[in-house]
């Protein structure tokens, strides 16, 4: 597998250099049972409270300065959003402000009320006029801009980006980005507060894997098959299409730079601005009712393991109004911090997402592969035919496919059933290939479910190993030093894939043992039990096709 990309910048590595990050106002989700990532310091400190234990790559200070900011950036936001409090939400108990929770410092979610287990801390409706969406961004926004077939590699996330920086280049001092979607000036404000508390590029710079220094992405993209310049590579190619077919063509529009409120430069619509935004709708989004969105004040809560997800529901008078909503899954008193779950995901991708792992994703070792059909494969289009049309009631499949391999307790190492099935066609050829044949076209993806024949198998098998063994083999490359996350990310994967590796070597010893195609189809005919000239003929004594010998007959004539 390649593990560099580009050139890794000379840089001076300065171990021990101690930053002051002005965490409350980066608001990057953050985690009070987690690993959070310094790409300068690799000590890990254990701050303890009454209730959470957080391990933490850096340790950070804040002034008295930084806490009254924080306090007006709640304030500003609060205000705004009480003003616009009817037509945003149907039910809220929570308000933002600086997380009480020692540590970092930070903003979340603050009780206004005691909360019980099972009520709502907040809910919002879905509306175009405070939700960021893909949707939202092709119909309404980037309607007469964006060309309807434009499909980008990073997909929804990315049209939810360019959304955001629109959103930012709409509240900046100067007159940038489009208006739309038109919304009253309550709205406006309370989204133009919402922006004024993002973190900047240059604030995430030592806390989103994004931004970390070029040797400390080297050590990461070694340390996990979630490979990170595979990432960056899908940002730059979408931000350098939308430089040229989009930005350039109006920066009176979309301006490379802008100045926010608070007099701060940042970049807007450019590489930079565009990776700035996809690193803050990966760490703010979530995905609800079909479709990844980032709803305002929602996306305020900090994660806890135990705490639940943001999940739809219906709310409104009469119960018909369909949104998004939280439920406290343990009681709050006024004042505490409330949490929400960021849901389950694997150590690399809240790595990657949101700059920081939680232990719960460390409880299962998960490790990403990725397999493809071979262009030079003479089934090739047969094989691409049937991923897209045939997969029944999955949505149509790329000859290119990730699969997660797992290790966890109580666990064998089998793979996903999908990754087998997937495998199981790529590898159908030779006596096997009938299958291909357009009278089975409809049923084939249902063959793949289970054992096509032992030499199919056993090269299932083998592909499934040399995947594994490859895997491993990058991951040992990795040399020693940079952040300690990526450490532990680098042997949570190397144990999911030893896990897997283990499975298909005994997979590999039991195949004589396994059912295969022609044997079940044998047994759905009725062919399957053993053929005995007494059972076929009944009497020893007639020939082939006879039911009766010459003169047997006992009529009574």
């Amino acid at each position: 597998m390649t593990t560099t990309r580009r050139p890794t910048a000379v840089a001076a590595y300065f171990i021990g250099v101690v930053l002051v990050v002005i965490l409350p106002i980066l608001r990057i989700p953050t985690t009070v049972d987690s690993f959070v990532i310094s790409s300068n310091i690799n000590k890990i400190s254990t701050i303890n409270n009454n209730v959470h234990t957080s391990l933490r790559a850096t340790e950070t200070s804040t002034s008295i300065e930084t806490q009254q900011h924080l306090e007006e950036i709640s304030r500003n936001f609060n205000d705004a959003f009480e003003n616009c409090r009817k037509e945003i939400t149907r039910t809220c108990n929570v308000k933002m402000g600086p997380s009480p929770n020692g540590g970092s410092m930070r903003l979340g979610w603050i009780a206004t009320k005691d909360i019980k287990k099972g009520e709502i801390i907040a809910n919002m409706p879905y509306d175009e006029l405070w939700e960021i969406s893909s949707k939202t961004a092709r119909k309404t926004v980037f309607k007469d801009v964006l060309d309807e077939k434009y499909e980008g590699w990073t997909g929804d996330t990315g049209l939810v980006a360019l959304s955001l920086l629109n959103e930012i280049a709409r509240s900046s001092t100067g007159a940038a980005g489009i208006e739309k979607p038109e919304r009253p000036p309550q709205i406006q404000a309370f989204i133009e507060e919402w922006i004024r508390s993002l973190p900047t590029p240059t604030d995430m710079k030592s806390d989103h894997p994004l931004f970390w220094p070029e040797e400390d992405q080297e050590v990461l993209q070694l340390s996990s098959n979630t490979k990170i310049y595979r990432v960056l590579d899908d940002i730059e190619e979408d931000a350098k299409w939308l430089i040229e077919n989009i930005f350039d063509k109006d920066r009176e529009t979309f301006p490379e730079k802008i100045q926010l409120s608070s007099g701060i430069d940042v970049p807007c619509f450019s590489v930079e601005g565009y990776k700035w935004a996809m690193a803050l709708t990966q760490s703010r989004s979530f995905f609800v009712d079909g479709k990844s969105r980032i709803m305002p004040f929602m996306d305020g809560g900090n994660h806890d393991d135990d705490a639940m997800e943001i999940r739809p529901g219906f709310m409104g008078t009469f119960g018909t109004t369909k949104g998004a909503e939280v439920i406290a899954n343990t009681k709050y008193k006024e004042g505490d911090e409330v949490f929400l779950s960021y849901g389950p995901k694997s150590a690399a991708d809240y790595l990657l997402e949101h700059g920081f792992c939680p232990r719960s994703s460390f409880k299962t070792a998960v490790s990403e592969v990725t397999i493809e059909i071979d262009s030079d494969d003479k089934f090739y289009d047969d094989k691409l035919d049937i991923l897209e049309f045939e997969t029944y009631d999955q949505a149509p499949m790329d000859p290119t496919q990730s699969f997660d391999v797992v290790s966890a307790i109580g666990r064998d190492g089998e793979p996903d059933p999908a990754f087998m099935q997937f495998v199981r066609l790529k590898k159908l050829n030779n006596m096997d290939a009938f299958m291909l044949e357009s009278i089975f076209r409809k049923e084939v993806w249902g063959f793949m479910a289970l054992p096509v024949s032992e030499s199919n198998e056993l090269a299932v098998v083998e592909a499934i190993s040399e995947i594994c063994e490859s895997s491993l083999e990058d991951l040992n490359q990795c040399p020693d030093g940079g952040p300690e996350i990526c450490t532990q990310l680098r042997e949570s994967e190397t144990k999911a894939l030893k896990r897997t590796l283990e499975f298909m070597l005994r997979e590999k010893q039991a195949l004589d043992l396994k059912e295969y195609y022609q044997e079940r189809r044998l047994k759905d005919l009725g062919l399957d039990s053993e053929w005995s000239r007494e059972d076929d003929i009944g009497d020893p004594e007639l020939s082939f096709g006879q039911t009766r010998a010459p003169g047997g007959s006992d009529y009574d004539w």
